[in-house]
């Protein structure tokens, strides 16, 4: 009965934690000023859960006061996008992509939301039947098909999962672990089958002493993926650390289904090359970067 209240009392405190968070960054969102590139992040993201919560007005707002006073950053420029293909104007979408995609040419999410607004663009404008609205319709019927199929979301929700991972990933590079937590937990809500989110909470916990969150965190990653070997190996580092002892080393990011995985390359075989042996603590790895 103890173990439920403190239960009951930490779930309130952590939804009044998230509640005043929220309304920080909504008034970060409508000063005069931002303090930083991360910021801008946070402040397009909650932007657009507005929208997805039905108040577009108020998402729209917001990202019309950020286009003004950061009118370089490429979040801005991709959030204005979302919400003109939400809106089905897919040709101000494309507009808005292309210039998020020019001022950070490595955006993945904004070349991908480009290519898939021109595909709509052609279904709205072509002629009925024709080949190139056939093409793009079955297309985008495929895409849609295997996101709903693997993640039962959309391919809009999907990539807004996408982009809050990416914060997620930068917060822990900055070694910012309470908004990292917060952003992998976000991108769980939206897409829970993935084990990098679930490998990055883990190595998160394990940097501010919450081992066993770290290690169910680890144990939930290699249930997805039993072969996923960035959350096997950093569970075996983690599990030798005492309850409350933190990592302490700088965490090094990999997007290992693409570098390794896709690659036929063992992980785990590369590091130990490294290293001569497996050590108790070391250098801990991140499971991905980006997107998924």
């Amino acid at each position: 009965m103890k173990k439920i209240k403190n239960r009951q009392k930490q779930n309130l405190k952590k939804s009044q934690k998230q509640k005043q968070r929220q309304e920080r960054i909504k008034k970060q969102a409508l000063s005069k000023q931002v303090t930083s590139q991360l910021n801008v992040e946070d402040m397009v993201d909650y932007a657009l859960k507005l929208v997805d919560n039905g108040d577009r007005n108020g998402g729209k707002k917001i990202l019309e006061k950020l286009k003004k006073k950061c009118g370089h950053h490429s979040h801005v420029y991709y959030g204005l996008g979302v919400l003109s293909a939400l809106e089905d104007n897919y040709d101000e979408a494309i507009q808005f992509f292309s210039k998020a995609a020019q001022i950070t040419p490595d955006f993945v999410e904004a070349h991908y939301n480009l290519g898939v607004a021109y595909q709509r663009q052609v279904v709205k404008i072509g002629e009925t039947g024709s080949y190139g609205v056939h093409h793009a319709q079955d297309m985008l019927s495929r895409l849609e098909k295997q996101i709903q199929n693997s993640d039962s979301v959309n391919l809009d929700e999907y990539l807004r999962g996408c982009q809050i991972f990416k914060q997620g990933v930068k917060y822990m590079e900055s070694e910012n672990w309470d908004e990292a937590i917060t952003k992998f937990n976000d991108t769980i809500k939206i897409t829970p089958n993935k084990p990098q989110s679930y490998g990055n909470l883990g190595i998160c916990y394990a940097s501010i002493g919450k081992i066993q969150l770290a290690l169910e965190s680890f144990d939930r990653s290699i249930e997805l993926d039993p072969n996923y070997e960035p959350a096997l190996l950093n569970r075996k580092i983690v599990e030798s650390l005492g309850e409350s002892e933190c990592l302490g080393r700088k965490v090094k990011t990999i997007e290992y289904y693409k570098e390794y995985s896709l690659e036929n390359r063992s992980y785990i075989q590369e590091f130990a090359k490294e290293q001569g042996l497996l050590p108790e603590k070391t250098q801990i790895e991140s499971g991905g970067r980006g997107i998924f």
